[in-house]
């Protein structure tokens, strides 16, 4: 990352994000490679604060986000996400485009029980594990604006929490304010 745009990240330590999707009940392996199949019947829209937590190392921070969820479309529950993510920064063509890179995880607790998974899996539950991982593009011109490409994972963590093998997946496009 250039010096310049380095010193103005630094100074932006919060974000908000704002974006609405389309779930899918394949894995995020199918989600991650663009091959899921998405069922329009079940829409959500998310909104994130996030703050970061600055490093000596100019190559990452960490950061933390909480997501406040509204399903809209075919379930009409509250989703509540906390996590904390690690953010990569320096990619080989950020003098054309400001790119980079964010993997958390974290925590998701449902206000119901999610009919999408209920439907779609064996066991389902309110509580279940969070991941993300997202892309960040900021166009030099934006200043505090970003375009993010997502995923919005909820998952029992491979039966780590209660038991639940399923999850509930989505590709996000968004958008990012820094501030």
């Amino acid at each position: 990352m250039p010096v310049k745009a380095q010193d103005q990240a630094e100074k932006k330590m919060w974000a908000v994000t704002l974006y609405q999707t389309v779930l899918t009940e394949d894995p995020i392996e199918d989600v991650i490679t663009g091959s899921a199949n998405y069922n329009s019947d079940y829409q959500l829209t998310a909104l994130g604060l996030s703050h970061k937590i600055p490093v000596a190392d100019p190559r990452y921070d960490f950061e933390w986000e909480i997501q406040a969820v509204k399903h809209t479309k075919g379930q009409n529950h509250e989703e509540l996400n906390g996590l904390v993510a690690v953010r990569w920064y320096p990619f080989p063509w950020d003098h054309y485009l400001d790119t980079d890179f964010a993997a958390g995880v974290g925590l998701s607790y449902a206000t119901e029980l999610p009919e999408f998974e209920v439907a779609n899996h064996d066991e389902a539950a309110q509580f279940l594990a969070y991941i993300l991982l997202e892309l960040e593009f900021k166009p030099r011109s934006w200043e505090n604006w970003s375009v993010v490409l997502r995923s919005h994972h909820r998952s029992g963590a491979v039966e780590l929490f209660n038991d639940v093998r399923g999850d509930s997946n989505s590709l996000v496009l968004g958008i990012k304010s820094r501030f």
